[in-house]
């Protein structure tokens, strides 16, 4: 008979179980589990949608790359969330509906996690179309969504139904990757929108071509394309656009 003492495995269950979950959770959604606890694990960063593969062919431009290659854009970084506040005033009705569906699609069309995280009263800020300006310290602050007239936003004056953009920040490895942003749509231009299918149908592409701006997309001299500078009636994004949306979705994790 073996009288060598022996390990009461009942006391390891519990961990060896907590183990399991936790690397199930990594496998399923990584997303919820903090980051140093997948550092310790060795899982490292992951992002937390599938990357998008690009499929079409078509134009597209950024509005910032690395430095020393034009083909690398700025991005956000696939492995967080892009948060995204929304300011109502001035919102016309249904105002969260429309957002919400532009940014899902966006986020479908990229791999990046558009998140929406609630209302705020802060009011845009720009330094000039694409580059939205704020108080606080920018990688603290989500994304702003909001509506203006051109008297408190200048670069809504003329035929411009909207503006969008975001803030670049250097990190390691002397990369760039965007922050924070802003999307402002004209007030005036989304309340007559709203009163009718059609208009709601275009007020989605404006806000579509906007977000675009947002995760780094610049405008392109294309008819085929959303983010032609001018609308010609598309409601969707072209070939060229989900091509460019999928390689600014599809930068580095920080």
């Amino acid at each position: 008979m073996d009288d060598s003492p022996r390990r009461d495995l009942r006391a390891f269950i519990p961990g060896f179980a907590f183990i399991v979950v936790l690397a199930g959770a990594l496998a399923l959604a990584p997303s919820l589990v903090p980051g140093p606890i997948r550092d310790a694990l060795g899982f490292g960063h992951h992002r937390l949608l599938p990357e998008v593969e690009v499929t079409g062919t078509g134009s597209y431009a950024f509005l910032s790359h690395q430095k020393g290659d034009r083909d690398d854009p700025v991005g956000y970084d696939p492995c967080k969330p892009v948060k995204v506040r929304i300011n109502p005033q001035d919102a016309p009705t249904g105002y969260l509906a429309l957002v919400k569906d532009a940014m899902a699609e966006v986020s479908r069309d990229t791999g990046l996690e558009l998140e929406y995280v609630g209302t705020t009263e802060d009011r845009p800020h720009w330094e000039n179309e694409y580059i939205p300006s704020f108080l606080g310290e920018p990688r603290r602050t989500p994304a702003l969504v909001s509506f203006a007239s051109p008297s408190e936003v200048p670069q809504l004056a003329g035929r411009v139904a909207g503006i969008g953009g975001s803030v670049a920040v250097s990190v390691q490895g002397g990369r760039f990757r965007y922050v924070t942003g802003g999307v402002t749509l004209d007030r005036a231009v989304f309340r007559d929108l709203a009163r009718t299918a059609d208009g709601r149908r275009e007020a989605r592409a404006i806000v579509l071509h906007e977000l675009g701006h947002l995760v780094g997309l610049a405008h392109v001299k294309d008819s085929g394309e959303l983010m032609n500078a001018e609308n010609v009636g598309l409601l969707d994004f072209g070939p060229g656009d989900l091509a460019g949306l999928a390689k600014v979705g599809a930068t580095p994790c920080a």
